[in-house]
């Protein structure tokens, strides 16, 4: 399996366009065999799916990613596991023990839906309720309200 993660420092970055960094990490059997650390900031957006591409990358743990980039890399055969926050070490090791689950919402384009990681254990931190307000999503990605919840 060969894992990207946009990075910001040691942290996942919070958008997949605009990391300065990718880490690339192999692991064979389990276990972690390869770290590349690639700088992406000269990578424009679309350049940054064919990259990762080239370089037979599997699977991607990310912030943010749009819907078209979405789309792009599960078509190709890529895993996204998308609105990870925290530091890649942790989103890292919760995907190899298998405790990071794949985001419904990635096909949706709703709300940011971000899981947490505190610390070494891996634990995921609560989840606050969903903002009410002024713009929403309905389940189709589709914006509405103006100052009302969805559906009212």
């Amino acid at each position: 399996m060969k894992i990207a993660i946009p990075t910001f420092g040691t942290r996942v970055s919070p958008r997949f366009d605009c990391a300065q960094e990718v880490a690339i990490v192999t692991v064979d059997e389990g276990r972690r065999s390869e770290r590349l650390e690639l700088a992406a900031s000269d990578w424009p957006p679309h350049e940054r799916v064919h990259r990762l591409l080239e370089l037979g990358v599997d699977t991607v743990i990310c912030g943010g990613i749009d819907r078209c980039t979405t789309m792009t890399l599960q078509s190709a055969g890529v895993t996204i596991y998308g609105w990870v926050a925290g530091e890649v070490e942790d989103a890292l090791e919760a995907l190899l023990k298998g405790d990071l689950d794949q985001e419904a919402a990635m096909q949706g384009g709703g709300r940011c839906r971000c899981r947490r990681f505190a610390g070494a254990k891996g634990t995921k931190a609560p989840q606050p309720a969903p903002p009410q307000g002024i713009i929403d999503h309905d389940a189709s990605g589709r914006r509405h309200g103006r100052g009302h919840p969805a559906g009212t």
